[in-house]
Formats: structure tokens, sequence, C-alpha cells
């Protein structure tokens, strides 16, 4: 008689998700949305805000884009962001007590923080599975197991002396969208819909509005570098105190009939995409960059700063430079616009992202990943009884 291997009860947990449209925050909506009914999985979603659904829950906190979360991040010299985490913690322990959960699938690192520090407390003999999207640095103590999702960063693990036990490769996953459309009369129509002018080249860039990190300053600048038939450029993301900036330069430098910024919900951005003709991101590193797959999947072309993490996610696909030199950035967008669009080759772009990062593809993985952070709690019960 076969026994019944029971069900890998998995509790996903993202305060941001409903708040801010970052790579983590899309990742855990759509690993739910991706894995869920994979057979032997049970899955339930923690959310910072949105509507509650079958197996989804709206854990109250203080949202970082609050001024209570803002103010008191300042008072305990951290930020919003942390504050925000902190404020989950209690009613994320209930669910953790509710549903007694086998794993607890996060990102969120200073809720991790206390979830370890309080585990005898809260009673329940979960693994803490950290989904290191921002990503982190070994060491990592405070964590049962890390969810590494790009090469650069399980190599550094293992070379700091991480245990190979301890750490497992399996990249973000993603919902493949239909493939590419290059009809110019449906992308003419999608740009009169987005407000964007039909009759000009557009380049798009998805990421923070600001100086930091996603250097949205030096796109604006490289744009700037071209001819006075230059492209206009269109920029979507997060955006906050730091925007300001960014957008004063753009008025200033392209004029407000050559630029544009601002933010729109996660599912109407990749309405953007199609209507663009080439897609850029000046960040000089990245935890992933689920926005790179989001523009391969819409066949255009990708240009990127010559990183190991943006070769892995590109997969030979993209165009990469060293985007840290001024002009550089302007050279590649000068020489891609003069390329005719090319049906085989937006076609390549869609199918390798649908063969490396589909759910399809990637939920064995993810299953194997669970059940063996599963294991490991299950074999120490084990252990107890046997003791006991």
């Amino acid at each position: 008689m076969t026994k019944h291997r029971p069900s890998v009860r998995v509790l996903c947990s993202c305060s941001g998700l409903g708040i801010c449209n970052r790579g983590i925050e899309s990742f855990f909506r759509e690993a739910f949305d991706g894995l869920k009914g994979t057979d032997g999985l049970e899955m339930r979603l923690l959310k910072g805000a949105g509507e509650t659904q079958p197996d989804e829950h709206v854990v109250r906190n203080l949202p970082r884009t609050g001024y209570l979360a803002k103010w008191l991040g300042k008072i305990a010299g951290r930020n919003g962001y942390v504050v925000e985490q902190w404020s989950t913690f209690l009613p994320v322990t209930r669910q953790i007590r509710k549903h007694r959960p086998d794993v607890v699938f996060y990102s969120d690192s200073n809720l991790g923080f206390l979830l370890h520090r309080c585990r005898n407390q809260i009673g329940v003999p979960f693994r803490l599975l950290f989904s290191n999207g921002g990503p982190c640095h070994p060491p990592f103590n405070r964590h049962d197991f890390v969810h590494q999702i790009a090469p650069p960063y399980y190599d550094e693990a293992m070379s700091f002396g991480e245990s190979p036990a301890k750490h497992f490769f399996v990249p973000y996953g993603i919902k493949v969208r239909t493939e590419p459309v290059l009809d110019p009369l449906a992308k003419r129509s999608l740009r009169m819909q987005l407000k964007l002018p039909p009759d000009r080249r557009v380049v798009l860039s998805v990421g923070w509005i600001s100086r930091e990190h996603k250097r949205m300053d030096y796109v604006i600048e490289e744009i700037a570098r071209l001819p006075e038939q230059r492209p206009f450029l269109q920029l979507l993301g997060a955006m906050d105190e730091c925007s300001g900036d960014i957008v004063a330069l753009g008025n200033e430098l392209l004029g407000k009939d050559g630029f544009a910024a601002g933010s729109v919900a996660y599912d109407k951005v990749l309405d953007y995409y199609p209507a663009a003709d080439c897609f850029v991101l000046a960040s000089l590193q990245e935890g992933f960059g689920r926005v790179y797959l989001e523009a391969m999947m819409a066949g255009l072309p990708v240009i990127a700063h010559a990183h190991p993490v943006m070769d892995f996610v590109l997969g030979g696909q993209g165009i990469l430079g060293d985007l840290s030199q001024p002009g550089r950035l302007a050279a590649l967008i000068t020489t891609e616009l003069q390329n005719p669009p090319n049906p085989e080759i937006a076609q390549q772009r869609w199918q390798s992202v649908r063969d490396r990062f589909g759910w399809e593809v990637l939920a064995p993985k993810y299953m194997e990943m669970f059940e063996a952070c599963a294991g490991s709690r299950r074999r120490e019960e084990a252990d107890k009884y046997e003791i006991a």
C-alpha cells in the first residue's frame, strides 16, 4: 500500500503587495498565481493591501508610503519600509498560528529577522525561506534557507562558505503573455490610447523614478545627447520625494513634448511595452530585473548595463554595454533604433522568456525547493518524537 505524502503548506508573505510595484511585489503576486494548484502544494498569500480572495489575506500594517511609517522610521533611524515590516509581525504571527505552514516564504528581511528571533514563542515549527531579491549578501545567519534567484548571488554565498544544503538557485518565474505583435497600425492605436506620440520612436524605461539605483537622470541625459529628431522618452515607476528632480530634469533637457514620467498599476505597465520601440534600464546592478523579461516578452530590444545578472536574465537576447560611461547609452540607442523591426528576432526574445522563466518550466523546481525546506522541518519533528 502506497503511503500518502502530505501536501507542503507554504505561507507567502509580502507586505508591499498592493502598496507598491517593485520586482519583489510583482514576483510574489505571480508566484502565488503561477504555483497555486500545483499537485502536493497548499499556498496562502499574505499581502499589505487589496481585496481578500480565496487563500489570500490582507495583513494590517503601517504602509511605507504613509506619513506615520515615514515619521516612525525617521525616529528609529530606519525608513518607512522597515516600519511597514515591523508592523506586520503580529498579524503574520496570527496567520502562522492559524494555518501552521511548513514554510514561510518571504523577501522582507526585517520581518524575517523577527520571525527567526521569536519562533519559539510563536510555537509553530515552520521553516523560513528567504527569497533574495534585494539582493542581500552573506552571511545568512538568521535564515533557515535562501532562495537565490541569479547565479552570481548563489556563487557568492558558496564562495563565502555557506552550506549548499541551505541555498537553492531557482530564478524568478513570470507569467508568459501572448507572442509579440509588430503590426504598425496596432502599435499606433495603442500609442493613441496611452497618449504617446504616434509618429516618433519611443524609448521606455521602467523602475523607481530616481537618481538612485535606476539612474533615471542618466537615461534623460543620454537621450538629450541625441540629435533634434530624438525619440520620445517614457519613464514608468514608483514616484516619491526623489522623483521631482527627475521630472524637472526631463522637462528641462527634453521638453514636455519629448518626455513623460508617471506611475500606473502593474497590469497597465504591460500595455506600454508593445507601444515602445526600445527598452532601457541604466541601473549598474540588479537583484534580477523582471522588467527585462516583460520587455523581451513584447519583443523589444533591451539595452542594459554589462553585469553578470543582466547577462543571465537576458540570455544573449539583449544589448549590453558599460552604462557607467557618458555617451555609451546614447550610442547604443542610436544604433538600435536604426534597425527596422524584425519579427523573427522579436519571436526569439519572447521564446527565450517562455523557455527559461515560464511558470510551467519552473514550477517543478519551486516544488522541489519547498519540499526540501518542509522535509527538514518534518525530519526534526520526527527526531523529537523518537527521542521522546
